[in-house]
């Protein structure tokens, strides 16, 4: 955590108290990082509370070696927050320039350079098999233009801070910083299954249930009234059980709370069973994840 005493020996911290304490402290000594007008002000306050509290928090999904990432379990859908927020701040950024708000550099050009450095860097290892990383896209067309600009020597004291953090961002990859990360360095490298085509509706099936996480799916081959499949949509090299890390937490207990819910709706009070198979010894024939749900009539124990 970043900390700063003052003179009167009282510490403060949090970057972006300290920040603007040195912008008051300072404020005889240009540049004053306070744009010229009261809606440049405002869009510069604005644009550094949104990097603060929907990018910063997140963004060590692009480095962590495991969950949380602020409020997010899945690296997934982390990321896809994070670019989602790069976005709407590319919205609010100057047309003009050449800074974020206009003619001045400000605030909010210092709350988010150091962390544009982490995902100019970072963000295209996340880039899977056949998908070629676009900044534009990633970023929005007036941030990449303001990226330009703060990288082209206009700006000593962001070359400074490139050079500082970049440097750092190659130690880590001698170093093997994203080897062990899923999706930067950790790759679902199983084959493709019959559950891939199920789930982009190359072939039917017969769906019980959908979210943005999982599907559900009456087995073609039942061994009860009652027998549906739910399996995960991103199979995140969860070919087996036995290969889940802290990374999967989200998604193995999302489909338990699923099968429960599924497994209730079709057979109100009476019992079922919940089954994961691992390894083709223990009946396991399709290697991508997936929850039976099985009932409908009397089961006997020891299964199998």
């Amino acid at each position: 955590m970043p900390m700063m005493k003052l003179p009167s020996g009282q510490a403060i911290y949090e970057s972006d108290t300290i920040a603007r304490y040195v912008v008051d402290a300072f404020s005889d000594v240009g540049p004053s990082f306070v744009p010229g007008t009261v809606e440049a002000r405002a869009m510069d306050n604005l644009i550094a509370r949104l990097h603060d509290v929907y990018v910063a928090a997140i963004q060590g999904a692009m480095y962590k070696a495991a969950p949380p990432f602020g409020t997010f379990q899945s690296r997934w859908e982390a990321l896809a927050e994070l670019r989602k927020q790069v976005r709407v701040i590319n919205g609010l950024a100057s047309e003009e320039g050449p800074y974020l708000t206009g003619a001045d550099i400000g605030h909010s050009d210092a709350a988010l350079f150091p962390t544009m450095v982490f995902m100019q860097h970072v963000l295209p290892k996340f880039m899977q098999p056949g998908w070629e990383f676009n900044a534009e896209e990633a970023f929005g067309p007036k941030l990449v233009r303001w990226w330009k600009f703060m990288t082209s020597g206009s700006v000593p004291a962001a070359t400074k801070v490139f050079e500082e953090i970049d440097g750092a961002l190659r130690k880590w990859d001698a170093s093997g910083r994203w080897d062990s990360i899923l999706y930067a360095g950790r790759q679902d490298t199983a084959e493709r299954t019959i559950f891939n085509m199920i789930i982009s509706k190359e072939i039917p099936s017969e769906i019980v249930y959908e979210d943005d996480r999982c599907l559900v799916f009456k087995d073609i081959n039942p061994v009860a009234p009652v027998h549906m499949l739910v399996i995960p949509k991103r199979r995140e090299g969860l070919s087996q059980l036995r290969h889940s890390t802290q990374d999967h937490e989200y998604i193995l207990g999302h489909l338990l709370r699923v099968a429960g819910e599924q497994g209730k709706a079709a057979l109100g009070d009476n019992g079922f069973r919940v089954v994961i198979n691992d390894g083709a010894d223990a009946g396991q024939s399709v290697f991508h994840l997936h929850v039976h749900v099985i009932g409908g009539r009397e089961l006997t124990w020891p299964p199998g």
